[in-house]
């Protein structure tokens, strides 16, 4: 497949080289028709860039719900505001994972975006970091001047952040979801309400003396040595003593929301009908390959997210709520194939969106119903794991069984509109 554009370093299109897709073949895809089994695939190309925008747009907003219920419960930390931002985290975070499928379409960004740490891929790094090391930001058990927060000496705004996140290692994250869940649940699933009072300190923070032990605690095996805050801030006490630097928590925890929002927006930006960088490369690519551009994504969704990385895992460790990450990134393949029902998202467009999921443009209805049925199949199961938990292995290899299933599924669906999609093992160029 021939590479499709040529895009400047902005949100809007202009020119550069930008599909990173290519097949064996290079094939002229002057008549998409006759490519692809004689299904007509116009109106799922321009459903991948509306359903990208809609889903990260929902995203946006669900940020923004979260970024409201968490000023409220800092303005009255109490339980039952905890449980409301808590609440929000979730379903922000579930509209989130729903837009990974488009994360993996294979695109080129521009060399400045990647020199500035603003493509598509950073900007994932920046969202949705895991697993984490929640000493890295805030006081854990046995070390209560632990982290970014209980660390003086580091000045906290926007840019401090965002040198700080994955200093020296990836679960050295100070932005994104997991941070933001880390600080609503604590270490082991109880944070206190009263940690985010606003008060001085009524203690004074303690400093290592010299040869004084430090340690990281968490799931992490890095030695405290690579930690910027371990020399000042992380010095085990076997005593329990009273949680500090509460301004600085409240603090941490808005900037982390802004920055939240600020890279949300620039995904929704960049898939904005009409002048957005990537809805504007599906504009100008064909049929043809913005499907195979999708079905890639699938397959890398399928066998790098959810098979390799969050089945088996829970990914959201500190709210334990794993499973409910795996519901909301099989969600989002579900809707792209399927197309997304009046009660799946918010918005006037439901009724238009739902009949253009690539499964309504297939020549053969046969295979538009199997895929009806494997994620119905998939649903039912992601359900009984839900309510059975993690400890499920048994229904864990099932659900297993059911995402290798859809990626046979996928290796039909290119067949029968004429494509071919790469080997598994050459996927780890589009992840």
């Amino acid at each position: 497949m021939s590479s499709l554009l040529a895009l400047t370093a902005c949100d809007s299109i202009q020119d550069n080289d930008a599909l990173e897709l290519k097949t064996e073949q290079q094939t002229d895809v002057s008549s998409n028709r006759s490519l692809s089994g004689n299904a007509d695939l116009s109106a799922f190309r321009a459903y991948i860039g509306l359903s990208a925008y809609t889903s990260l747009a929902n995203a946006s907003e669900k940020a923004l719900q979260l970024d409201q219920r968490l000023s409220a419960f800092l303005q009255q930390p109490d339980s039952a505001h905890l449980v409301q931002v808590q609440s929000a985290w979730r379903d922000a975070y579930d509209a989130y994972l729903a837009t990974l499928i488009y994360a993996y379409i294979p695109v080129n960004d521009p060399a400045e975006w990647r020199q500035k740490g603003i493509d598509y891929r950073s900007t994932r790094a920046l969202l949705d970091s895991w697993p984490i090391e929640g000493g890295y930001i805030d006081h854990v058990p046995g070390y209560p001047f632990s982290g970014i927060v209980n660390d003086l000496t580091l000045e906290l705004n926007e840019t401090t952040l965002q040198d700080q996140h994955g200093f020296s290692d990836p679960s050295y994250a100070s932005l994104g979801y997991h941070p933001i869940e880390f600080m609503l649940w604590g270490a082991n699933g109880d944070r206190q309400p009263s940690d985010f009072a606003a008060r001085e300190n009524n203690a004074p923070v303690v400093m290592p003396s010299e040869g004084q032990a430090t340690a990281i605690q968490g799931s992490s095996s890095n030695p405290a040595s690579d930690n910027p805050h371990a020399s000042q801030t992380q010095i085990p006490t076997p005593t329990p003593m009273p949680v500090q630097n509460h301004n600085r928590r409240r603090q941490y925890v808005q900037l982390l929301s802004g920055q939240l929002m600020e890279h949300l927006q620039r995904l929704v930006r960049r898939w904005e009908p009409s002048n957005g960088y990537y809805s504007g490369l599906l504009e100008q690519t064909s049929d043809h390959q913005a499907t195979l551009a999708a079905l890639v994504a699938g397959q890398t969704l399928l066998s790098f997210e959810l098979l390799d990385r969050r089945l088996g895992t829970n990914s959201s460790e500190f709210s334990n709520t794993g499973i409910d990450d795996v519901i909301a990134t099989s969600n989002g393949l579900k809707w792209l194939l399927i197309g997304q029902s009046s009660d799946q998202k918010p918005g006037g467009n439901q009724q238009r969106l739902n009949q253009q999921g690539l499964i309504h443009q297939l020549p053969d209805p046969a295979l538009a119903r199997e895929w009806q049925q494997q994620f119905l199949n998939l649903d039912q199961k992601l359900l009984q794991w839900q309510e059975q938990g993690l400890a499920s292995p048994e229904l864990s290899e099932q659900i297993r069984s059911q995402f290798i299933a859809l990626l046979s599924l996928l290796e039909q669906t290119a067949d029968a509109l004429s494509m071919r999609l790469p080997r598994l093992e050459e996927l780890s160029r589009y992840n």
